[in-house]
């Protein structure tokens, strides 16, 4: 009989399902592993916790191969440990980057998750078929492998108290010999309308970022799949996915020529299938000519994206990392405005030598390089990275909280048992240059760029102060000190956001235990009163909440930047009609049967088709025109899909606008439709 093996990389789905993309790399072990192994093996691949017990019901596996990162690494372990109680003899083998690089931390890992027989450290297709191999010659009795301390490439685990590890095995040189997940079918299960497909075109990074699991010489030499495979892996997905997203996984895609090809045949696909609708991939670092014709290929599809970090040279330097100078980056800022797409810049705020001079520093540079997207994001320290070693962590005096990763946690049935699990996180909230008050300032700062700046939210506002030599880093000053001011609407809403980030922080993993096994508590987490991530959270609410406080803010700025120039007639007439077609845009974005209709004196339809280059005063209407203001049929069903993938709780809102294009969202404008007595002067929208 075939030798059972059951490949899982689990999601939490406590609140909603927290990676909500294809397993691909447990994917290509399994797929590799058949492929080398042929009818000796029978394998199941699972994605779903509830899926996995139901198997595990009625199926002992002979192997239980787990794929695991800090985001589900406890959960994986639950998992292991109440297969190792009820089958003994079922070996359990762990695999990924996210481990530690020295030998005494790989040992502490071990030692404290004996459920975990073996971990396969880094690319996981060939060392676990040596692995497997390895285990058959002792007619797979671990502890006898265990025993005679036989080295298995790749391979870590503990006999006798003591590591025992062998040499990493070498790097596949020719990836398409490792099987396509989606030409066997080995994935077809999870085409499900929740999960996004995912390709991987190219492995490794020759980048050492002392931040990042992939930062070591062992990845260091980028190796590709052949577009012949590419194009198989596309045209096979494109008339079977359902949902909105297509990931690309590679670290730097748009470093090579192959890339840009690879766009032009999603720009077809696009056009047969309507896929993809929007394209998340990590951009490369320096391809600049690359990037920009990438973005231009793909139009709305993809967000030209610069994952920068910092601008800042000592922090780069202290990192190892370059990046392209600002002013390349605001040259790919630029495509945004012929292909209406935003600009992202991805920041890791508190990096070591980071101070809050040099964050906000950052932030401003961006924004002033165009920018639109940002997304900051906390400096974690995981396992098996530079900047998480004990040498860095004195070095730069880093002080850490941990806290239980937003999404991350649940209650689950694991053979029998119910079972309360989160996963938790190192992040750093201060060191030697930057202190714990500078940290919540930036913090706020990060969550100021998030609600009037993310998506074009007031695009037309900003568009209309360029003309005026007004800067947006003048603007985003003046909107965060109007909203955490005392006197401010928004002033509770800050100070609340930042209570719920000191609530959700411990000093210690033991600490996050002790808080979470306290009766209901899961069930806080659950609901949302605990484990958020707060600047989505509060971004959110601000958004569905607060759109008209939010807008008297951004255009009560708007016009005292102006200055004189907001008391001329017809400025101010614009300003005002401007600040009600953005509302009626934007309010209640989410709803694709409001719609909104108002006269106007300034043609809007003309100014949205520009993206508001146009000079507003030249389409003015004198007479005036009656617009409505509506979604069109296309971004209701794309509203619908959205909703449909990530859900309509509070925390699935949070995470579909998170990873959605919200300005593709936003209402369009049309003439005709007669107007209703009431107005946006009084507040409210008028509702057709």
């Amino acid at each position: 009989m075939p030798v059972k093996i059951s490949f899982a990389d689990l999601t939490h789905t406590g609140q909603t399902v927290q990676a909500n993309v294809f397993p691909l790399g447990i994917s290509m072990v399994a797929a590799y592993a058949l492929q080398e192994l042929g009818d000796e093996i029978e394998t199941e691949l699972f994605r779903y916790p509830d899926d996995f017990n139901s198997y595990l019901e009625t199926n002992q596996p002979r192997i239980a191969a787990f794929s695991c990162y800090s985001w589900n690494i406890n959960l994986a372990c639950h998992f292991a440990r109440r297969i190792k109680e009820k089958w003994p003899d079922t070996v359990t083998v762990f695999g990924s980057v996210n481990f530690p690089s020295g030998k005494e931390e790989q040992q502490a890992f071990l030692a404290a998750r004996p459920e975990i027989d073996f971990f396969i450290e880094n690319d996981g297709e060939r060392p676990f078929v040596a692995f497997y191999e390895a285990l058959r010659d002792v007619d797979f009795d671990a502890a006898k492998l265990k025993a005679a301390r036989t080295l298995v490439p790749s391979a870590r685990y503990i006999a006798d108290g003591e590591l025992v590890a062998g040499e990493m095995m070498e790097r596949i040189m020719d990836m398409d010999t490792i099987p396509s997940v989606y030409l066997s079918g080995l994935s077809d299960k999870f085409f499900d309308g929740i999960l996004a497909p995912m390709i991987e075109t190219a492995r490794g990074c020759p980048y050492a970022c002392t931040f990042c699991v992939d930062g070591h010489r062992y990845s260091n030499k980028t190796r590709r799949f052949s577009q012949e495979r590419i194009y198989e892996e596309l045209d096979y997905i494109a008339p079977r996915t359902t949902v909105n997203e297509f990931v690309i996984s590679d670290l730097n895609f748009g470093m090579f020529k192959q890339d840009v090809e690879t766009s032009r045949y999603l720009a077809k696909l696009q056009d047969k299938y309507n896929f993809p609708r929007y394209l998340v991939q990590s951009s490369a670092k320096n391809n600049k000519a690359n990037i920009i014709e990438i973005s231009k290929i793909m139009g709305g599809t993809l967000a030209p994206a610069a994952s920068i970090q910092t601008t800042d040279e000592e922090v780069l330097r202290l990192a190892k990392r370059k990046n392209l100078p600002v002013k390349d980056l605001a040259e790919l800022a630029a495509t945004k405005e012929s292909d209406d797409a935003t600009f992202l810049s991805e920041i890791i705020m508190n990096l070591p030598g980071e101070s809050k001079r040099s964050h906000f520093k950052t932030v401003f540079d961006m924004l002033d390089a165009g920018s639109t997207l940002f997304r900051s994001y906390q400096f974690t320290l995981l396992e098996g990275t530079e900047a998480a070693n004990p040498e860095s962590r004195e070095r730069f005096a880093l002080q850490t909280k941990f806290r239980v990763l937003p999404r991350c946690f649940g209650s689950y049935v694991i053979m029998g048992e119910t079972v309360d699990v989160v996963e938790t996180e190192e992040i750093c909230v201060g060191s030697g240059t930057m202190t714990y008050e500078d940290y919540r300032d930036c913090r706020t700062l990060d969550l100021t760029m998030e609600i009037f700046i993310n998506d074009a939210i007031f695009h037309e506002l900003l568009m209309f102060l360029d003309r005026y030599g007004v800067s947006r880093t003048e603007f985003v000053k003046g909107v965060h000190a109007r909203a955490v001011n005392g006197d401010s609407l928004l002033a509770a809403f800050y100070g609340a956001f930042a209570k719920d980030e000191e609530e959700n922080l411990w000093d210690s993993p033991d600490e996050v235990a002790a808080f979470v096994a306290r009766p209901g508590v899961i069930e806080g987490y659950i609901d949302g009163k605990h484990g958020t991530n707060e600047i989505h959270k509060y971004r959110t609410k601000a958004l569905i909440e607060h759109m008209d406080i939010l807008h008297e803010i951004a255009f009560g700025v708007g016009r005292s930047l102006l200055g004189e120039a907001a008391e001329d007639e017809d400025v101010s007439l614009f300003l005002s009609e401007l600040c009600d077609f953005s509302r009626m845009r934007k309010d209640q974005f989410l709803d694709p049967d409001k719609t909104y209709s108002q006269v106007f004196h300034f043609d809007f339809i003309k100014l949205v088709a520009s993206n508001f280059i146009l000079d507003p005063f030249s389409v003015m209407v004198p007479d005036g025109v009656h617009m409505e203001v509506v979604h069109t049929q296309d971004q209701s069903r794309l509203i619908n899909r959205w909703i449909s993938q990530y859900g309509s709780s509070g925390s699935g809102l949070a995470r579909l606008l998170s990873r959605s294009q919200l300005s593709a969202m936003y209402r369009v404008a049309r003439a005709g439709g007669q107007p209703r007595a009431a107005s946006l002067e009084q507040g409210v929208a008028t509702a057709v």
